[in-house]
This record gives structure tokens, sequence and C-alpha cells, in this order.
């Protein structure tokens, strides 16, 4: 059993992808070590939250681990290719490097990117069960599911900082405008290049404004990906269309029934 989970896992991806997955990981890995190092002065919320999104980075691993016939394990080894970058970007970029604070708006585009693969992800979704169940779904149905989808995740993120902050120290949702500010270097304006206010009376809004702000940049991302699926739903046109793979294999298993 476990020689088999490991054959797939080493077989699914191409070589330079193993190298990829690798590198992204281990850059990861070094970064909570370095955290962990400066804990002391830093605390454990970095590399708690550097933990969480190296775990998102197996992605392609955790789903060889479902059961047989399953339609996690029947997820393409390239869809951990987006998946471990976003969470590299977000993580190590964001937090490592602190590209949160130092880049303008790094955040809001981190949302925005991150809805468009979650979008993507969902596509995969819909055809990983269109193989297990061997249905038939027109592209645009697959497309919009998917979109549904992208929200699905959306919310579930949004939902995973709140737990975070609440009850293991965090400010994902900056929730503390000081510690928001601590965190960017003790430099202010750092912290309203992302949501720029105008009037000192909004400060007391500005949790809201952050979580909004990312509900906003979720939303378009999830439309930009949406419409490109809709254009050019590229697993059910061309060779790879999957709802012709369904239907031959669906004809070759009824002419089998018939011979028998």
């Amino acid at each position: 059993m476990v020689k088999d989970y490991f054959k797939r896992i080493c077989t699914m991806g191409r070589p330079w992808e193993y190298v990829f997955w690798w590198a992204l990981r281990i850059a990861m890995i070094v970064g909570i070590i370095i955290r962990l190092i400066e804990s002391d002065k830093l605390g454990m919320y970095q590399p708690m939250q550097m933990a969480a999104n190296l775990l998102g980075m197996f992605a392609l691993e955790i789903c060889q681990m479902f059961p047989k016939g399953t339609f996690p394990r029947l997820i393409p080894a390239y869809v951990q290719n987006i998946t471990a970058l976003c969470f590299f970007i977000a993580s190590f970029g964001g937090a490592f490097l602190n590209f949160y604070y130092s880049i303008p708006a790094y955040d809001k585009v981190c949302h925005m990117l991150g809805c468009m693969e979650a979008v993507f992800i969902g596509y995969e979704l819909i055809c990983a069960m269109q193989l297990r169940d061997k249905v038939v779904v027109p592209g645009k149905i697959a497309a919009l599911c998917a979109f549904g989808i992208a929200f699905v995740f959306a919310s579930g993120w949004e939902l995973f900082e709140f737990v975070f902050d609440q009850w293991f120290g965090g400010d994902c949702q900056h929730w503390n405008l000081e510690l928001a500010i601590q965190e960017a270097g003790g430099n202010r304006d750092n912290i309203f290049m992302l949501i720029p206010l105008d009037d000192a009376r909004f400060e007391a809004r500005f949790a809201l404004m952050d979580t909004m702000g990312d509900a906003i940049l979720n939303a378009i991302g999830a439309v930009i990906m949406y419409v490109i699926l809709r254009i050019r739903p590229y697993r059910h046109t061309g060779k790879n269309n999957i709802n012709k793979i369904i239907e031959a294999d669906l004809a070759k298993n009824a002419k089998e029934e018939a011979t028998v």
C-alpha cells in the first residue's frame, strides 16, 4: 500500500516539476527555521503561518492519500505547479520577505491572483469529478461551477484567518492597527499604502476595510478567471476534451458488455 502510494506520487509529474516543487518547499522550510530562531524577537505567529502554507504546498501528495475511486486522486500533477507557487508567493514573499508591507498593494494583488487560482482549481475539481463519475458536462457549466467553488475557497481562507487570529495570536485580518504598524517596521505609511485613508476617524474601521478589500479583490480575480474559462475551457476543447474521452470510454464499455 505504501509502496503503491510512493510510486504514484513519484510518477505523476515531470522531472522539472519535482525540482520546482522542492525548490519552493526547501526555501519555505529555511524561512520557517530562520523565523523560529528569531521567535524570541518576533514571536511564533509568522513561522506558524508559514508552516500552514507549507502544508498546502503538498496538495498533490495529500490528494493521493485519498481512497482509490475518489476524485482527488484524479487531479493532475500540474495543478500543484500553481498551488505551490501561490502559497510560496503569499507566505514566503509576503510574510518572510515582508512584501505585504514593503510593496504597495502586494496583499491585495495576492488575493486577486489567489481567487483566479481558486477558479482554476475548482475547474480541475469538476473535471476530476467528471472522470470519476463518467459524466459529460458542458465546458461553460464546468466554468460556472468553478466560479462558485472559488467563493467557497475565498470564504474558507477568511475563516482560517479569523480562527488563526482569534485562537493562535495572529494578525492576518489586521484587527489590531498598532500590531499591523509594528509588523510593517513601525512605518505607518506602509500600512496605508494598502488601504488609503484620508481621515483618521476611519482608523477604527481598518480591520473591516482590510477584510472587505480582500473580498473585493477576491471577486475581481474570480470574475477574470471565469471569463477566461468561458472563452477557453481548456479541458473541454481540442484533443484534451474530457467529454470526448468520457464518451469514448462509455462507448467502449457498452460495446464490451454487449459482446459478453
